[in-house]
């Protein structure tokens, strides 16, 4: 599933955009979960976290430039494709955002077809290497990509993972394992019960971590130092990213 947005302020680039990604994932197959947006608060306020984002750089209050920046410092992976009619902005757009590519006005169908076949190319490649697998309750393996993780909650003698795509329970693992295993993607316990990824973290309270789900995950006073250290240093590495 590739999630796909367009944050537009003119309905026609927008529709335009639309008709042609949506013509895109026809042709090749790919299982889409598509939304648009006419505002950069818009956006924001949906919550919606997408794969590949199509982002007018010229909109009113907030425009594409700003929201890039906003987007970058929480989230570094989001491959953001600039539209614009203005050659003078895509420099700050590569330069200090890293956007994955831009687009001129009018936007051609070969053209948007050819920049989400690198897009998809990339996201492919990326979920291939930062994969996990685990053996489900069933003695089946199930892979999945670690960006779409929130949290694992050991509970009955099994864990349960929450992605964003579904719950999965899976057998004969330990938070510590898990733990282990994930650390390097950003995974730290927060009780004894729960490993969770900081990089879905909305926010941490005295007891808990606000995922971007929305599900509140418990944070043990005892390591809450811990937690709070690590979550500091996810967030400077985005900055820096």
């Amino acid at each position: 599933m590739i999630k796909i947005a367009i944050c537009d302020d003119d309905i026609r680039d927008r529709n335009r955009i639309e008709e042609f990604v949506k013509a895109y994932t026809m042709e090749k197959n790919r299982a889409c979960n598509f939304r648009a947006f006419e505002s950069g608060e818009q956006f924001l306020e949906s919550g919606f976290v997408p794969d590949i984002l199509f982002l007018d750089i010229l909109m009113d209050k907030l425009d594409g430039i700003q929201l890039g920046e906003m987007l970058r410092k929480s989230d570094n992976r989001i491959l953001l494709i600039y539209t614009t009619n203005l050659k003078e902005k895509m420099a700050k757009a590569f330069n200090s955002i890293h956007s994955f590519g831009f687009l001129l006005k009018p936007i051609e169908k070969e053209e948007v077809f050819s920049m989400l076949d690198d897009a998809v190319k990339e996201l492919d490649s990326t979920r291939s290497v930062n994969s996990v697998t685990f053996c489900s309750e069933n003695n089946t393996l199930i892979s999945l990509p670690v960006t779409d993780i929130y949290y694992f909650e050991y509970i009955n003698r099994k864990v349960r993972i929450v992605t964003k795509n579904g719950i999965y329970i899976c057998i004969n693992e330990k938070i510590t394992d898990i733990v282990e295993k994930m650390e390097p993607y950003g995974f730290v316990i927060s009780h004894q019960s729960f490993a969770v990824n900081l990089h879905q973290v909305d926010k941490i309270t005295s007891q808990n971590l606000v995922m971007k789900n929305g599900d509140n995950v418990c944070l043990a006073q005892k390591r809450a130092a811990v937690v709070r250290k690590r979550m500091m240093q996810i967030i400077k590495e985005a900055m820096n990213g």
